[in-house]
């Protein structure tokens, strides 16, 4: 299948209430359960609703993973993989990370105890001069917003592999049309949706993408006060 055709695909549904080809919009907040105690697919839409699960669907297929996450901004997504990290964690990023995520990097999780370093992700070598014990993610942003700097996606993760830690990729820029990070081993790849997966300036938006299930982006999202409601 082309990458055309699976667009096509993934963004036109069939609502199984009116056959739209469109998604319908759920402003519902609750969902109607049969039971006390036997729920159904949605119950908060905080959650989980059926707009935002054709979504999460559609990011899954273009990005050829398994499970979608969506969140009301780019830097909500990645502020929620960011808070998988725990306490004493090391974390390794391209010191040419898009600006919101420099912010939290260095004035929100030290806070709590997350470390961080940034190197220049040209050179795969400074990469693995800044692992440490502690080290338990790599963080790709490439091209990089703005200055688009190119990093070698195999490369580092390979690296990790080698060192047993979590690769990360902000795939905002090329889009899953371009490039698939999942396909090259990343095991995480986050997006800023409002740009080129919108590409109007008419909506907020962010993606995660993973095959791994056990990853708690779900539970973080369906609990953090900063994600799409």
């Amino acid at each position: 299948m082309s990458d055309w055709t699976n667009i096509i695909n993934a963004a036109t549904t069939n609502d199984p209430l009116s056959g739209a080809i469109n998604t319908p919009i759920q402003l519902s907040s609750t969902f109607n359960q049969k039971s006390f105690d036997e729920f159904g697919e949605y119950d908060y839409a905080r959650s989980g609703n059926p707009t935002r699960d054709a979504g999460e669907k559609a990011i899954a297929r273009l990005e050829y993973g398994h499970y979608g996450y969506l969140f009301s901004t780019g830097m909500a997504a990645i502020s929620s993989v960011l808070f998988t990290l725990s306490a004493g964690d090391h974390i390794i990023v391209s010191k040419h990370v898009y600006g919101g995520t420099f912010r939290i990097l260095e004035d929100v999780l030290p806070r709590w105890g997350i470390m961080h370093t940034f190197v220049d992700f040209s050179d795969v070598a400074t990469i693995e001069a800044a692992i440490i014990p502690e080290t338990k993610a790599i963080y790709i942003e490439t091209p990089s917003n703005p200055v688009l700097n190119i990093t070698d996606i195999r490369a580092v993760v390979a690296l990790a592999k080698q060192y047993h830690v979590c690769t990360i990729a902000d795939n905002t820029f090329l889009s899953p049309f371009l490039q698939k990070p999942l396909d090259l081993g990343v095991d995480i790849v986050v997006h800023s949706a409002t740009k080129f997966l919108a590409g109007h300036s008419d909506i907020l938006a962010g993606a995660v993408v993973v095959n791994d299930k056990n990853w708690p982006i779900k539970f973080i999202l369906s609990k953090m006060p900063l994600v799409q409601r």
